[in-house]
């Protein structure tokens, strides 16, 4: 009883972070999963992107209410990254456990240096062919535009879909980058990223559901600490610094990241 309290009280806090930086969560819902509960890896990742469908529909809410999701932006996301996150998910049936944590190391690893150092040229823009000029006002008054190249948005869907499906992470790691990337506002981009990944997270946990990688028990219980904590993060968000958020999510990858790898080193000895 008392690992299922923990389990809802470390939901809360992913979920308020996750909510504040667009991310999903799944960064912080696999670590946890695997270090403090001993799930396997595939458990944990479907675990995970099963518990992101409720922390970003209950933050989707929130920043749809805010006005501050780039609608077309967002299906321009959605289409690849619905078909991709299934093809990611059923490659964990065919990856070996070590390589799926050795995977998860890396993109913690790279997404948080990028994080800290924004000038690190990982990400590149695509701003090639048709694009479309988008604009809209939040109720704060905010107006914001973005410039939606459909090549960029496109590519950078899919490779966040495959990521989700493989690692479990949400694929906001690469969707808020991307956008931001694009010209988007920083909290636009979390707005829109987080209203994308719950179509992202529905398709991939399916997926992983039919490959029987999901633990009932700590999908219930992290889901109903991440809404809580989804909702606090989303109200909180508007009055945030967009420096502090990259610095703060930039620190936490690398720091979960270090985690795992101790946790694995010590398995293997």
């Amino acid at each position: 009883m008392l690992e299922y309290l923990l389990g809802f009280l470390l939901a809360i806090a992913i979920g308020i972070i996750a909510a504040l930086i667009g991310v999903g969560g799944g960064f912080l819902y696999v670590p946890t999963l695997i270090l403090v509960f001993g799930l396997e890896p595939r458990m944990a990742i479907g675990t995970s992107v099963s518990i992101i469908v409720f922390t970003t529909l209950s933050g989707g809410i929130s920043y749809f209410r805010q006005k501050r999701i780039f609608i077309r932006s967002a299906l321009c996301l959605i289409i690849p990254s619905v078909a991709f996150s299934v093809i990611g998910a059923w490659s964990t049936s065919l990856v070996d456990e070590e390589i799926l944590t050795l995977i998860f190391l890396l993109v913690l690893l790279v997404v948080g240096i990028k994080m800290l150092v924004p000038s690190l040229p990982l990400m590149a823009p695509l701003s090639y062919g048709p694009y479309y000029d988008e604009e809209s006002m939040d109720v704060f008054s905010i107006n914001a535009k973005n410039r939606l190249y459909y090549l960029h948005t496109l590519t950078w869907g899919a490779v966040a879909g495959f990521m989700s499906g493989l690692t479990g992470i949400g694929g906001g790691i690469v969707n808020v980058p991307a956008l931001v990337l694009g010209g988007m506002p920083i909290h636009f981009a979390i707005a829109t990223s987080t209203f994308v990944i719950i179509f992202t997270s529905i398709s991939a946990s399916l997926a992983h559901s039919k490959l029987g990688n999901i633990s009932i028990p700590y999908m219930a219980v992290y889901s109903a600490g991440a809404i809580i904590g989804a909702q606090v993060g989303a109200r909180i968000a508007p009055g945030a610094n967009p420096k502090l958020l990259r610095s703060v999510v930039g620190l936490v990858l690398i720091f979960t990241a270090i985690a795992v790898l101790v946790q694995s080193a010590g398995g293997l000895i």
